[in-house]
């Protein structure tokens, strides 16, 4: 059959091949191109977000550790892991002077980056959400996470910051890297034709549920992982009950977390997978993308992708951009 072109084709999770030259002409509508990133770029505070318990008590064990942040989160390093602190009542956050932010408890005392605390409290139960255990909304980025109750603080030994000196005597400092190209710039800026055949996403008007498609039911149709359990990074409810009716063993991301190393469900601490969907979309006609799968620390997979609509669904292609861990 000279001439005729394969199209892969992804519809309620299945995988198929049909000839590009016998598709129905559909009737289905072309669906829009959004415009921005989605999800969009959450606002980001100069101040961590501090997270007090719900219902916890009081453990009775002693817990001990620097004081450490990352992104929004406030971590509890005990030399053995980092935990996401879930604090006692009366704890708030403060800017500060010197360090920016500062932890002040009800007993007056004050930590801040780097400091040791010594207090009561104890591990918080890995095998559920930490949203559980505290009042309030927990970043996604601090969720998946181990999460240890710090109480009451009973020491601190603040760390001091290093003098800057004086311009006659201290060299300036070196200047900054320049900053490391975005991904999604790259995908951007990669040549046309550069990927594989495209395949097609059918029945999905959101680009980004889209891609949660494709990834997952590629991971479906592999070797070696496709029945670990999927967790989404940044999935709003709507979509994640449409993919659960596609797929299996789908959930948001608080629902799993990182343990010695790897990715498992809180549930039964199956080894299980990371999914992320990043997109660009300029309005017009396509989405750039960036879809990740990660198991490990060292486990982890990202390919770019052109995404274009089609009547009934997505056209999904392959950039010449990726990268692996």
């Amino acid at each position: 059959m000279t001439g005729l072109q394969t199209t892969a084709r992804i519809a309620f999770g299945c995988v198929t091949l049909v000839l590009a030259a016998c598709q129905d002409p559909g009737t289905a509508p072309t669906p829009t191109v959004p415009e921005g990133k989605l999800p969009a770029d959450q606002p980001y505070d100069d101040l961590p977000v501090l997270l007090t318990g719900k219902g916890l008590g009081g453990m009775e064990a002693i817990t001990a550790g620097a004081l450490r942040r990352e992104g929004l989160c406030l971590l509890l390093d005990t030399g053995s892991e980092q935990a996401l602190i879930v604090w006692g009542d009366g704890t708030r956050i403060i800017e500060d002077d010197v360090k920016g932010w500062a932890v002040q408890f009800s007993s007056g005392l004050q930590a801040s980056e780097g400091d040791r605390i010594v207090g009561g409290g104890g591990g918080l139960p890995p095998a559920a959400p930490i949203a559980n255990f505290v009042q309030g909304e927990v970043p996604e980025e601090c969720a998946d996470r181990p999460a240890v109750q710090v109480h009451s603080v009973e020491s601190v030994t603040r760390v001091a910051i290093e003098p800057m000196g004086s311009p006659d005597t201290r060299a300036p400092p070196p200047p900054p890297p320049p900053p490391a190209p975005s991904f999604l710039d790259s995908v951007k800026n990669s040549p046309e034709g550069s990927g594989a055949e495209p395949a097609e996403v059918l029945g999905i008007d959101d680009p980004r549920e889209a891609l949660f498609a494709h990834m997952i039911g590629g991971l479906r149709e592999g070797e070696g992982f496709h029945n670990r359990p999927a967790c989404l990074r940044e999935v709003d409810g709507a979509i994640l009950a449409r993919l659960s009716d596609r797929f299996t063993d789908v959930f948001a991301a608080p629902m799993c977390r990182w343990d010695g190393g790897g990715v498992v469900l809180r549930d039964d601490d199956s080894p299980a997978v990371f999914v992320d969907a990043r997109l660009e979309c300029d309005g017009r006609s396509r989405c750039v993308a960036e879809g990740a799968r990660v198991f490990a620390n060292m486990g982890g997979e990202g390919q770019g992708y052109i995404m274009r609509p089609i009547p009934g669904g997505w056209s999904i292609e392959t950039a010449g951009v990726s990268w692996i861990s």
